[in-house]
């Protein structure tokens, strides 16, 4: 054997290091420890941003709502014929929001369905005969007190004695949580039929109207009666029939 076959092979094995290759370092534990802390950081930097995000959202949605429930009184929005034909319909399943005071209502069920709007002497089974609106910036005045007073109200409207058909004096008023979260402040008193006969001429001869509201919510959105839509459709039919009239003089 040759004095070279005794030579170790140093490329057969390596010495062992000082360290084991497996273990980190000092300088790599903190390194994955600023890594670590500084994804913490943008979490919880987000986390916040999402809260506070949200909680903005909350107060524009809120402010905005508010500002959506300061009309107390529905904008009409139900087409009205100011020239009914011969079965004396106004509009056809109009919803209660839009029902006006004096309208009389024919398919009537209660205060929280739609009914068509009939001419008082066509026979129908109710009558929107009187309306009170309160404040918005009145606090809720507990259900007992608000259901004693809208029904004194209602029962202290004077009816015509122009029926045979009997009936019954209906209030519609405002829950705690209407009037709370929608600005609801409205009293609608309804006279509707205890059976299958109709009323054939109006039960009043106003509609009574109790506007409670400050003179600023008043001009805001005032009350009108079914006279007034009338009598506004009307003039604006007959304001539609002269204006060609105008443009070829």
């Amino acid at each position: 054997m040759s004095p070279a076959a005794n030579q170790p092979n140093s490329d057969d094995e390596s010495p062992l290091s000082a360290e084991d290759p497996s273990t980190p370092t000092r300088r790599e534990i903190r390194q994955q420890r600023e890594r670590r802390s500084r994804r913490n950081s943008w979490i919880i930097f987000f986390s916040v941003l999402i809260v506070v995000l949200a909680i903005v959202v909350f107060f524009v949605y809120s402010f905005s709502s508010s500002e959506n429930n300061g009309d107390v009184t529905p904008a009409e929005t139900t087409t009205r014929n100011p020239s009914p034909g011969i079965d004396g319909i106004i509009a056809t399943n109009a919803p209660p929001e839009n029902f006006l005071p004096g309208d009389c209502l024919t398919n009537y069920t209660d205060a929280s369905q739609p009914a068509d709007i009939v001419e008082c002497t066509t026979p129908h089974n109710a009558q929107l005969i009187g309306r009170r609106l309160y404040s918005e910036d009145m606090p809720y005045p507990g259900e007992e007190e608000l259901r004693e007073s809208s029904e004194a109200f209602c029962a202290d409207i004077p009816l015509l004695e122009n029926t045979q058909a009997t009936y019954s004096i209906n209030t519609s008023r405002p829950s705690e949580y209407t009037w709370e979260n929608d600005g609801d402040r409205r009293i609608d008193c309804i006279v509707s039929t205890n059976d299958e006969t109709s009323f054939s001429e109006s039960l009043v001869e106003e509609p009574a109207v109790d506007d409670q509201r400050s003179e600023e919510e008043q001009s805001r959105n005032p009350i009108q009666t079914a006279q007034e839509a009338a009598e506004n459709g009307s003039n604006e039919d007959a304001d539609q029939e002269a204006s060609p009239t105008d443009e070829a003089s």
